[in-house]
C-alpha cells in the first residue's frame, strides 16, 4: 500500500471519528467537508483507470458542492447566533 493512501486512510478514520465525539455543529460539518476531500482523494489513487480518474472527479465535484452548502449552512448559523 502506498504510504500516502495510507496516510490519508488514518486522517479520515480520525476525522470520521472525530464527527462522532464532537458536540458542536459547526466543527461537525466542517469534518464532513474533510471526510469528503479525503473520500475523494482516496479514490482517485486507489482506482489505476481513467474510469477511477472519472468517477473521483465526479465524486470531487459532488464534494465541493456539499462544501458549499456546508459554508453556507455555517453563514446561516452565524447570522442566528448574531455572531456576524
Amino acid at each position: 500500500m502506498d504510504i500516502v493512501m495510507l496516510l490519508i486512510g488514518v486522517i479520515s478514520f480520525v476525522v470520521g471519528f472525530r464527527i462522532f465525539l464532537t458536540k458542536n455543529k459547526v466543527q461537525r460539518l466542517l469534518y464532513i467537508c474533510c471526510l469528503n476531500f479525503a473520500i475523494a482523494a482516496l479514490i482517485a489513487l486507489y482506482i489505476k483507470s481513467p474510469m477511477g480518474g472519472v468517477v473521483a472527479a465526479a465524486y470531487f465535484v459532488g464534494s465541493t458542492l456539499s462544501s458549499n452548502a456546508i459554508a453556507h449552512t455555517l453563514g446561516k448559523i452565524q447570522k442566528l447566533e448574531g455572531k456576524e
